[in-house]
């Protein structure tokens, strides 16, 4: 299950999962991508006829679903968890304002692409921060940049016709940001361009133009930090799953053994929903839930785990029967097994 997840991260840099809490079918687990439900079969103790929920009824919500948390669906609790990895900023047009954009988002830890059909405006020299320099005309944007469900477009193409261009076939993709810079009179065309060729309203609000959050900037540099800005807004606006190296990379190289996950907190817990410890069969652990009582405990409990489960944890110093935390609140953690791939 998780050499999946690790794998579909690679290629679309964003995967869902969704794992039912309770009922029946607690602990059967699924991927979501394209709106629909992957089933992946988590547990190890049951029966055929309850292994298998009937996913497809839950597809509406949890392709709606945008944040990592328990989310109840259809009178089931639902724990998703939504990854991100490796965001792409695609730079299309290689002008002046594109150079300190690139610079930015490098040390912002994004891996960077610039396209332009002019030669002279994709080399080395105007951006050394580049992951990739792309030289075709933007008919060829398709062809040439596969599509990546954790990208950044960033349309800073010379004029409207190349605007167009570019958005039409960004709009055909999935993606997680499409900023177009210009005047408003430029935007107004591409938008009445695009309206005329089919596109919703809908669809072409998704788009950020004019680009950037409105701070006043003038100079490249200040159109940049703008950009930006809005950038990691835009990123930042959802809670989404953090994914660990040292779990991944256990887990990468075929370890078995328990997987355990925050899924509910309350209270000032050291760690947030979605954080992950893996603890393998001989006792190595990798990652954190917190440190503490609640790990303590949480590795303790995971050598006695057969199939998968929820244990909760008070951090309240409020009787003899918690942890005796003086931070207070509570921990909800979900142990399931994970077998050798």
């Amino acid at each position: 299950m998780y050499q999946k997840i690790y794998q579909l991260l690679d290629v679309r840099g964003r995967v869902k999962t969704a794992v039912i809490m309770d009922g029946p079918f607690a602990g059967s687990k699924c991927i979501v991508a394209d709106g629909k439900c992957i089933p992946c079969n988590l547990k190890q103790n049951a029966s055929i006829d309850a292994a298998d929920p009937d996913w497809e009824r839950y597809e509406p919500q949890l392709a709606a679903c945008e944040e990592t948390g328990m989310h109840r669906i259809q009178d089931t609790d639902i724990f998703v968890e939504i990854y991100f990895k490796n965001p792409h900023l695609i730079l299309l047009g290689g002008g002046h304002v594109s150079c300190p954009v690139a610079h930015i988002a490098k040390m912002l830890g994004f891996q960077v692409t610039v396209m332009d059909d002019r030669e002279e405006f994709v080399t080395k020299e105007r951006f050394p921060d580049a992951d990739e320099l792309v030289l075709g005309t933007f008919e060829e944007l398709s062809e040439k940049i596969p599509g990546y469900e954790n990208a950044y477009y960033v349309i800073v193409t010379r004029g409207h016709a190349g605007d167009s261009l570019c958005a039409r076939q960004i709009l055909r993709r999935p993606y997680a940001y499409l900023g177009m810079i210009g005047s408003r009179t430029k935007v107004k065309l591409t938008r009445e361009k695009l309206l005329e060729e089919g596109f919703l309203a809908e669809q072409l609000d998704t788009i950020h133009a004019p680009i950037g959050l409105p701070i006043g900037g003038q100079m490249p540099e200040e159109i940049a930090v703008s950009i930006m800005a809005e950038i990691i807004q835009v990123k930042n606006q959802h809670y989404t799953a953090y994914s660990d190296e040292k779990v991944e990379q256990a887990l990468r190289t075929g370890r078995q053994g328990v997987m355990m996950t925050i899924v509910k907190k309350s209270g000032s817990s050291p760690r947030g929903v979605g954080s992950k410890m893996f603890v393998d069969d001989e006792g190595n652990t990798y990652g954190s839930i917190g440190g503490g009582s609640v790990e303590y405990e949480a590795v303790r409990h995971a050598s006695e785990v057969k199939d998968n489960e929820v244990q909760c944890y008070n951090l309240s110093v409020s009787d003899n029967r918690n942890l005796g935390m003086i931070c207070g609140g509570k921990v909800s953690v979900f142990f399931e097994r994970v077998l050798a791939q």
